[in-house]
């Protein structure tokens, strides 16, 4: 089983430098309706299109999350104050590499306190009616909708596709093995040990959280059973059933499957893809990414970190899913890199078209710009001696595309 546990700017990323297009649309889920963005590239033509199913909680369309209060300034103090959007980034992303996204709104977001009777399906479920939206749209190719899910959303992803036969691939960032209540119930514990909380008492709502589940589990609530979080029983009972078999489920899918770990989760940690990795038999594709937290950024930047859109756009361009099969293809077959495996020095070229207003440049797994290993010239040879063993990224600029190739130094 392949193992990727570092993973900086290694990208075969094709960003297409043209306008792109962004629409405010709306679906209708359970008699409520949905508002979000649909996000498309430039172009007359139907886009490989991503679904981000998002984490829990009441979010907007844009992952907005203001970094404010106690627990902010204990836990991540270099971010206090800031606010984070990492859907909008990493939908901005995935669009300027040549996809459709669409984001949303939660329906906890937009009506709060009046969203009618709660269901399972109503209140964990708009990625369905999501799904049945694009395929009406005229820009999206409806042979590939891949759906992407952050946290929570990475557990619902496959018990949705495995229902269904329109969706190509799964994209899991920052997903759980363990369930909602275990999860739940220690970060409630870490955060009061860590901050200097009421542990006693954290440890008291972390035992009810996970009695009430017990509960739910055993089928042994009744009507009486109070809701939690404003949730009923019987809408819990099914989210448990739905999400406690989530390994399964990705295998009973047998789709195309990538799973991201982030290095500095608190709320979901990198222990979580270790279980997958165990677990789950349709993939070899687990990648922790370091030094991020939860929201896909470090603990001292509020901007997502390029490393995410750039090992999922690599992921989905090694699994087929190019946004310009042809165009990606040729670039490909025009670039030269020899040796590779390299020692002492390094030969670059690129071939017609693609050569005549090209530009390159060599990083380390830091994602560091190495001095004195660019060029704009093809061919091109470099003296590497002074390189350190390891692996490095060759980034090639051309034609409005960046190709990104892995290299060795022996």
């Amino acid at each position: 089983m392949k193992t990727i546990t570092c993973l900086i700017s290694f990208c075969l990323s094709v960003l297409a430098m043209h306008a792109q297009q962004s629409f405010n649309i709306s679906f209708v889920h359970d008699g409520k309706t949905v508002h979000g963005t649909f996000k498309v590239p430039a172009g007359n033509k139907r886009f490989k299109t991503l679904i981000l199913a998002p984490g829990s909680g009441p979010n907007d369309r844009y992952g907005t999350l203001p970094m404010v209060g106690a627990n902010t300034a204990c836990l991540y103090p270099g971010l206090l104050n800031d606010t984070i959007r990492a859907y909008d980034e990493l939908s901005d992303a995935l669009q300027d590499a040549g996809y459709a996204v669409l984001i949303y709104d939660k329906l906890e977001y937009t009506y709060p306190g009046s969203m009618g009777t709660i269901t399972f399906h109503k209140l964990w479920l708009p990625v369905e009616s999501a799904i049945d939206y694009v395929k009406t749209r005229s820009d999206v190719d409806t042979g590939n909708i891949i759906l992407l899910g952050h946290s929570e959303g990475s557990s619902l992803i496959p018990y949705i596709a495995k229902g269904r036969k329109d969706i190509r691939a799964l994209i899991s960032i920052a997903g759980s093995r363990t369930p909602f209540d275990s999860t739940l119930a220690r970060q409630l514990v870490y955060i009061a040990q860590t901050c200097g909380g009421d542990v006693q008492t954290a440890q008291y709502q972390a035992d009810q959280i996970l009695a009430y589940f017990n509960l739910i589990r055993t089928n042994t609530w009744n009507s009486s059973t109070p809701p939690l979080f404003g949730v009923p029983a019987s809408a819990w009972r099914e989210y448990v059933l739905a999400t406690d078999p989530v390994a399964d489920h990705y295998d009973v899918c047998g789709l195309p499957a990538l799973f991201l770990g982030l290095e500095k989760d608190i709320n979901v940690p990198p222990s979580e893809l270790d279980r997958f990795k165990a677990e789950v038999s349709v993939t070899d594709d687990f990648w922790k990414l370091p030094s991020l937290i939860h929201y896909m950024t470090t603990a001292d930047d509020p901007h997502i970190s390029k490393t995410v859109p750039d090992t999922i756009i690599h992921w989905l361009r090694s699994n087929g899913f190019h946004a310009s099969m042809k165009d990606v293809k040729a670039i490909e077959r025009s670039v030269s890199v020899k040796p590779n495996p390299f020692g002492s020095s390094l030969t670059v070229s690129v071939g017609e078209p693609y050569n005549r207003n090209c530009s390159m440049r060599l990083l380390d797994m830091t994602g560091r710009v190495i001095p004195g290993i660019t060029g704009i010239k093809s061919p091109q040879s470099f003296d590497t001696g002074f390189l350190d063993r390891g692996v490095y990224i060759l980034q090639i600029q051309t034609e409005g595309y960046t190709i990104c190739k892995k290299l060795v130094k022996h």
